[in-house]
């Protein structure tokens, strides 16, 4: 339970996938995508369900995504 955290839909890169982050009447919840387009329309699905506004997509990261430490 997320306490007194308002209804709410965020999209995050995060090492190399993209995270959807959903707080939904106290309620957190994360799906992964590897494909930006993917979790965008998820997002998007989800804020309409909950009644929220429409936001701009997650800029894409400058270089390429992390995907673990360097070997």
């Amino acid at each position: 339970m997320v306490t007194s955290e308002p209804d709410s839909v965020r999209v995050k890169a995060v090492n190399g996938q993209w995270i959807v982050r959903v707080v939904d009447g106290g309620r957190l919840t994360q799906q992964v995508f590897d494909i930006h387009e993917q979790a965008e329309s998820f997002a998007e699905e989800e804020r309409l369900r909950l009644g929220l506004p429409g936001e701009p997509p997650a800029e894409e990261p400058v270089g390429p995504l992390q995907s673990g430490p360097a070997g």
